[in-house]
């Protein structure tokens, strides 16, 4: 598998940049505060497999507040809720086209790629072969999860900030 370090400088950063730039367009104002992608670095860094749990919870926040809003407050709300959303697919492919588990499973060795599904008649041998397979693709995704999600989170918030800064000198302005 794919090192840390080379996919940080390359797909990661890409990716990051990538999918932020897209999400905010020209965006006037910000998404979230600066402390929530502060927040969102210290748990990627410390504790990766919370990150999506973590992005649906803020999101979820952000929904009660747009459905306690009033009629004409009610969109401000729904950049934040995108922000969430998409922070939570970059880590677990569900609706986005590119997720850090995508990127984990183009770099499992290939026979664990496809592995096949059980079929009638299969010998118990064949039935445990199958399953130490699975078994060795969940340990090597779940290792992955563990290494990669920081290595992309850091490049992300770090693109976040970036933004974040340069709406605030172009308020200055």
């Amino acid at each position: 598998m794919t090192g840390v370090d080379l996919l940080s400088d390359t797909t990661y950063c890409e990716q990051a940049v990538r999918q932020l730039d897209q999400l905010l367009g020209d965006m006037n104002q910000f998404p979230v505060k600066r402390t929530q992608i502060y927040g969102l670095r210290q748990i990627a860094r410390q504790e990766p497999r919370e990150v999506q749990r973590f992005a649906n919870h803020q999101r979820e926040r952000a929904q009660r507040k747009q459905k306690n809003a009033s009629e004409n407050t009610k969109p401000r709300y729904q950049p934040e809720i995108d922000f969430w959303a998409l922070v939570a697919d970059l880590c677990s492919n569900s609706s986005s086209n590119w997720s850090v588990e995508e990127e984990g499973h183009t770099h499992l060795p290939e026979e664990l790629q496809n592995i096949p599904a059980r079929r009638k008649g299969m010998s118990h041998e064949e039935q445990r072969y199958l399953n130490e397979l699975k078994r060795h693709r969940r340990e090597l995704l779940e290792q992955w999860t563990n290494e990669h999600i920081p290595a992309f989170f850091e490049r992300f918030c770090t693109h976040a900030l970036y933004r974040l800064g340069k709406q605030k000198n172009s308020e200055k302005e």
